[in-house]
């Protein structure tokens, strides 16, 4: 059990959190959210002791073995596997076929076992660390960002290894797909406090989000209510056959409680103005073939046909030529041979890391985005308020921003112009998951066309009309959507990519297979008795939908006994509410623990 007491952590004048109080249960998996910048990489490191709070306290049984995923980490070790077989617990250092493992599922190959760790990108060496995490069979495991750097075989695979992890984990990642199939919990960092609840990010977020439409609608009816109350008291004051009124009307006041004002969060919003395009095809492709150097051939032979409107993802493991192959139609790299052209009509507008790396570290964020032809500055003023640059933030320095501004300013540039196409490359990396959502909306209502390379699973499903598919050593151009993909078979290799040793089940006697039976009746009955929770929840929200409204109603009425009666029964609601949740959350407790015992996901 891990208590967060009181916690409190200040940035100078900016305050992330709040005498915050939080309970973490063993085995619970936990999802961290909240916006950039609210404090969700602090509180992982307050966890794991980096980090100090201003007060308050993390209770931590020191028996617990904790371990976080490192960002910033010395090699030791003359090859990757020994270097992640380190992180193994002591009573198994011997058994380096579990780092095989791991590093296989994140996208090694046993050819890459012998070498140095200094001889990959920045990228593998990220999974590397990510693998000396997993291996340590650690009771509470911190994972800041493990998505990052990981093509979508290898994130399927975290996927699917982080739902049998025996311990608890905090996790951070702004991919919300991901994050909903692995976690059993929530916590949302906001308005400077922790919410826990059981369930999805968009649950969570939900309920918050209509706690606070009724503390509006409670503060602005006691606002009414305490200036009636403050007029009875200025106009019978003086009287002396109602000074005993005034006097209940005072303390009643004084009693009272303040409900504040919330401030309104700003919302980021993406807006890719579109330029028409007239023409059959805005990029024709025959035969594209490149390679580095001498090698085998990293893109053979591939041809398409760009149409208007369409939304073509790209996808596959990495290393593999994706990136390439945007550099190819972009023009930013020659072909060694085949034939690409470009419609006389089309505006291509491209977002990579090259265009990241483009932007002048010394230029501020006003400045950078100035320097683009025909800026003006209340229009680049606009923009970057709508991306929440806004205020003096406008004149940080692009080489001190972080991995996520630096991207919102490259997206940035695309907005201050009009394009008929829209090419990306991995545009979701280092933003959070309010952003993710509103990219992917903002590239739904784009008029033109837009081809991408992503990882992030729910924007491949919620975008792409159409596929083109690194996999098995081949390019497929394939004229469906993602989930028609994965339902016709899906990856060539992904059962070998998922393998993992399976040890040999010890036989049962008739006792301990007596407890199974029992123990698997219970979880059964656990699971019914979730679902039907869950669906009288849905009934009460429901309910509590529909009181809101006859609530507001009679608001706008002046119906004072409709106003009590709705009132009293939204406070009903949401008493029910918080108890059907509390009895959810230790229901599936008790699944996990079950679970547990039976060895099963």
């Amino acid at each position: 059990m891990i208590q967060v007491k009181n916690l409190s952590k200040f940035y100078g004048e900016h305050e992330l959190f709040d005498e915050v109080n939080l309970t973490i249960a063993p085995r619970e998996k936990i999802g961290l959210i909240g916006r950039n910048g609210t404090g969700k990489s602090t509180f992982i490191r307050i966890l794991n002791g980096s980090e100090v709070p201003d007060d308050g306290e993390v209770e931590i049984p020191k028996s617990l073995r904790v371990q976080s995923l490192e960002q910033h980490l010395d090699f030791t070790e003359p090859s990757i596997l020994q270097q992640a077989s380190l992180a193994l617990p002591p009573e198994e250092s011997d058994q380096t076929w579990q780092a095989e493992s791991v590093l296989m599922g994140l996208g090694f190959t046993k050819e890459d076992f012998s070498r140095a760790p200094e001889e990959f990108s920045s990228g593998m060496q990220v999974r590397l660390r990510l693998a000396q995490a997993l291996v340590s069979k650690a009771d509470l495991l911190l994972l800041d960002e493990p998505t990052n750097y990981l093509d979508i075989l290898s994130l399927r695979w975290l996927e699917r290894f982080l739902k049998t992890w025996k311990g608890t984990f905090v996790l951070v990642t702004h991919d919300q797909t991901f994050m909903e199939k692995v976690v059993s919990h929530v916590v949302a960092i906001h308005r400077g406090k922790m919410r826990k609840m059981p369930g999805t990010p968009q649950k969570l977020m939900s309920q918050i989000q209509k706690e606070e439409e009724i503390h509006e609608r409670t503060r602005v009816k006691q606002e009414k209510k305490d200036a009636k109350t403050k007029e009875f008291i200025r106009n019978f004051r003086a009287g002396a056959r109602s000074a005993g009124l005034v006097q209940s009307r005072i303390k009643s006041l004084a009693k009272q409680k303040v409900h504040k004002k919330l401030d309104k969060l700003p919302q980021i919003r993406f807006d890719f103005r579109s330029q028409p395009f007239t023409g059959g095809e805005l990029i024709k492709a025959t035969n594209l073939s490149f390679t580095f150097e001498e090698n085998t051939p990293l893109i053979n032979k591939f041809s398409i046909a760009v149409r208007p409107g369409e939304r073509i993802a790209i996808i596959g493991p990495n290393g593999k030529g994706k990136s390439t192959l945007l550099r190819l139609l972009t023009e930013e790299l020659a072909a060694k041979s085949g034939k690409l052209k470009h419609h006389e009509n089309l505006r291509l507008g491209y977002f990579g890391p090259s265009q990241i790396k483009a932007l002048s570290p010394q230029n501020t964020i006003l400045a950078e985005l100035m320097s683009l032809p025909k800026s003006k500055e209340q229009k680049v003023r606009s923009i970057c308020g709508a991306l929440l640059f806004t205020g003096n933030s406008v004149k940080k320095q692009i080489g001190n921003l972080s991995g996520g501004e630096k991207s919102r300013v490259g997206l940035a540039k695309l907005m201050l112009s009009e394009h008929n196409l829209l090419i990306l490359d991995e545009p979701t990396n280092h933003l959070d998951m309010e952003s993710c959502r509103a990219l992917t909306t903002a590239l739904q209502d784009f008029k033109g066309t837009v081809i991408f390379v992503s990882h992030d699973e729910r924007m491949i499903r919620q975008l792409a009309t159409r596929l083109v598919i690194f996999d098995g050593g081949e390019i497929q151009v394939l004229e469906r959507t993602y989930d028609r993909f994965l339902e016709l078979g899906g990856w060539q290799n992904e059962q070998e990519h998922w393998a993992k040793p399976k040890l040999s089940r010890p036989s049962q006697s008739k006792e301990d297979y007596l407890k199974r039976k029992e123990t698997q009746k219970e979880l059964r009955q656990a699971q019914k008795e979730q679902k039907k929770l869950e669906k009288k929840i849905e009934e009460l929200e429901l309910q509590q939908e529909l009181n809101t409204k006859e609530l507001s109603k009679a608001y706008e009425q002046k119906h004072m006994q409709n106003m009590l009666d709705y009132g009293a029964a939204a406070k009903r609601l949401l008493e029910e509410i918080d108890a059907a949740y509390k009895s959810l959350e230790e229901l599936m407790g008790k699944e996990i623990t079950l679970k547990e015992k039976l060895g099963v996901n």
